[in-house]
Protein backbone atom coordinates (compact mmCIF):
# COMPACT_ATOMS: atom_id res chain seq x y z
CA UNK A 1 0.00 0.00 0.00
CA UNK A 2 1.50 3.31 -1.07
CA UNK A 3 0.95 6.96 -0.35
CA UNK A 4 -0.69 9.77 -2.30
CA UNK A 5 1.30 12.93 -3.05
CA UNK A 6 -0.54 16.23 -3.56
CA UNK A 7 1.08 19.06 -5.50
CA UNK A 8 0.04 22.72 -5.39
CA UNK A 9 2.01 24.21 -8.30
CA UNK A 10 3.15 27.80 -8.07
CA UNK A 11 5.54 29.94 -10.05
CA UNK A 12 7.65 30.63 -6.93
CA UNK A 13 7.02 27.60 -4.72
CA UNK A 14 5.54 24.13 -5.08
CA UNK A 15 3.46 23.02 -2.12
CA UNK A 16 3.57 19.32 -1.32
CA UNK A 17 1.60 17.06 0.99
CA UNK A 18 1.72 13.30 1.51
CA UNK A 19 -0.75 10.78 2.86
CA UNK A 20 0.03 7.93 5.18
CA UNK A 21 0.16 4.49 3.49
CA UNK A 22 -3.36 3.75 4.71
CA UNK A 23 -4.62 6.90 2.97
CA UNK A 24 -6.32 8.27 6.07
CA UNK A 25 -4.19 11.29 7.04
CA UNK A 26 -2.66 14.16 5.04
CA UNK A 27 0.63 15.72 6.13
CA UNK A 28 2.24 18.85 4.66
CA UNK A 29 5.80 18.49 3.37
CA UNK A 30 8.27 21.34 3.07
CA UNK A 31 7.50 23.45 0.01
CA UNK A 32 10.14 23.44 -2.68
CA UNK A 33 11.34 26.43 -4.65
CA UNK A 34 10.35 26.45 -8.29
CA UNK A 35 13.87 26.29 -9.73
CA UNK A 36 12.77 24.70 -12.99
CA UNK A 37 11.30 21.39 -13.98
CA UNK A 38 14.46 19.30 -13.55
CA UNK A 39 14.79 20.41 -9.91
CA UNK A 40 11.09 19.88 -9.19
CA UNK A 41 11.20 16.43 -10.80
CA UNK A 42 14.20 15.39 -8.70
CA UNK A 43 12.39 16.43 -5.51
CA UNK A 44 9.18 14.64 -6.51
CA UNK A 45 11.10 11.52 -7.56
CA UNK A 46 12.76 11.48 -4.14
CA UNK A 47 9.35 11.51 -2.44
CA UNK A 48 8.00 8.86 -4.82
CA UNK A 49 10.80 6.50 -3.83
CA UNK A 50 10.91 7.37 -0.13
CA UNK A 51 7.15 7.27 0.48
CA UNK A 52 6.22 4.66 -2.15
CA UNK A 53 3.83 7.08 -3.86
CA UNK A 54 1.20 5.36 -6.00
CA UNK A 55 -0.81 8.43 -7.07
CA UNK A 56 -0.05 12.13 -7.55
CA UNK A 57 -2.74 14.79 -7.28
CA UNK A 58 -2.08 18.10 -9.00
CA UNK A 59 -4.32 21.07 -8.25
CA UNK A 60 -5.87 22.96 -11.17
CA UNK A 61 -7.51 26.38 -10.72
CA UNK A 62 -10.99 25.77 -12.11
CA UNK A 63 -13.55 28.56 -12.24
CA UNK A 64 -16.62 28.53 -10.02
CA UNK A 65 -18.41 26.17 -12.49
CA UNK A 66 -15.70 23.52 -11.90
CA UNK A 67 -14.42 24.02 -15.44
CA UNK A 68 -11.39 25.76 -16.74
CA UNK A 69 -12.19 29.19 -18.13
CA UNK A 70 -14.02 29.10 -21.45
CA UNK A 71 -12.20 32.25 -22.35
CA UNK A 72 -8.51 32.40 -23.05
CA UNK A 73 -6.58 30.36 -20.50
CA UNK A 74 -4.65 32.42 -18.02
CA UNK A 75 -0.92 32.07 -17.56
CA UNK A 76 -1.23 29.92 -14.43
CA UNK A 77 -3.53 27.42 -16.15
CA UNK A 78 -1.04 27.13 -19.01
CA UNK A 79 1.88 26.73 -16.57
CA UNK A 80 0.08 23.97 -14.66
CA UNK A 81 -0.94 22.14 -17.85
CA UNK A 82 2.68 22.27 -19.09
CA UNK A 83 3.91 21.02 -15.70
CA UNK A 84 1.43 18.11 -15.73
CA UNK A 85 2.34 17.15 -19.31
CA UNK A 86 6.07 17.12 -18.50
CA UNK A 87 5.46 15.21 -15.27
CA UNK A 88 3.35 12.55 -17.05
CA UNK A 89 6.18 11.99 -19.55
CA UNK A 90 8.83 11.77 -16.79
CA UNK A 91 7.32 9.41 -14.20
CA UNK A 92 5.32 6.20 -14.20
CA UNK A 93 3.07 7.13 -11.25
CA UNK A 94 -0.51 7.99 -12.29
CA UNK A 95 -1.50 11.67 -12.04
CA UNK A 96 -4.98 12.93 -11.23
CA UNK A 97 -5.95 16.57 -11.70
CA UNK A 98 -8.14 17.93 -8.89
CA UNK A 99 -9.97 21.18 -8.27
CA UNK A 100 -7.84 23.60 -6.27
CA UNK A 101 -10.29 26.46 -6.36
CA UNK A 102 -9.79 28.63 -3.27
CA UNK A 103 -7.29 26.19 -1.70
CA UNK A 104 -4.67 28.89 -1.09
CA UNK A 105 -7.30 31.15 0.46
CA UNK A 106 -8.48 28.30 2.72
CA UNK A 107 -4.86 27.53 3.66
CA UNK A 108 -4.22 31.16 4.61
CA UNK A 109 -7.36 31.14 6.76
CA UNK A 110 -6.31 27.90 8.53
CA UNK A 111 -2.86 29.31 9.26
CA UNK A 112 -4.38 32.55 10.54
CA UNK A 113 -6.67 30.55 12.84
CA UNK A 114 -3.58 28.73 14.12
CA UNK A 115 -2.08 32.09 15.10
CA UNK A 116 0.59 32.19 12.41
CA UNK A 117 1.22 35.71 11.12
CA UNK A 118 0.73 36.53 7.44
CA UNK A 119 4.48 37.10 7.06
CA UNK A 120 5.43 33.74 8.59
CA UNK A 121 2.62 31.88 6.83
CA UNK A 122 4.10 32.61 3.37
CA UNK A 123 6.50 29.68 3.68
CA UNK A 124 3.73 27.30 4.83
CA UNK A 125 0.72 28.32 2.73
CA UNK A 126 1.64 26.33 -0.40
CA UNK A 127 2.08 23.04 1.44
CA UNK A 128 -0.99 23.71 3.56
CA UNK A 129 -2.97 24.22 0.34
CA UNK A 130 -1.63 20.88 -0.94
CA UNK A 131 -2.56 19.24 2.38
CA UNK A 132 -6.11 20.58 2.09
CA UNK A 133 -6.39 19.22 -1.48
CA UNK A 134 -5.23 15.84 -0.27
CA UNK A 135 -7.42 15.89 2.82
CA UNK A 136 -10.48 16.55 0.65
CA UNK A 137 -9.53 13.74 -1.74
CA UNK A 138 -8.76 11.01 0.82
CA UNK A 139 -12.32 10.11 1.87
CA UNK A 140 -13.03 9.35 -1.80
CA UNK A 141 -10.26 6.73 -2.12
Amino acid sequence: MGAILAVDYGTKRIGLAISDPGKVFAFPCAAIENKGFAYILSQINGLILEKEVELILVGMPYNMNKKMSDEKKNEMEINIENFINKLQKSISVPIKVVDERLSSFAAEEKLKEAGISAKKSRKYVDSEAARLLLEEFLPNT
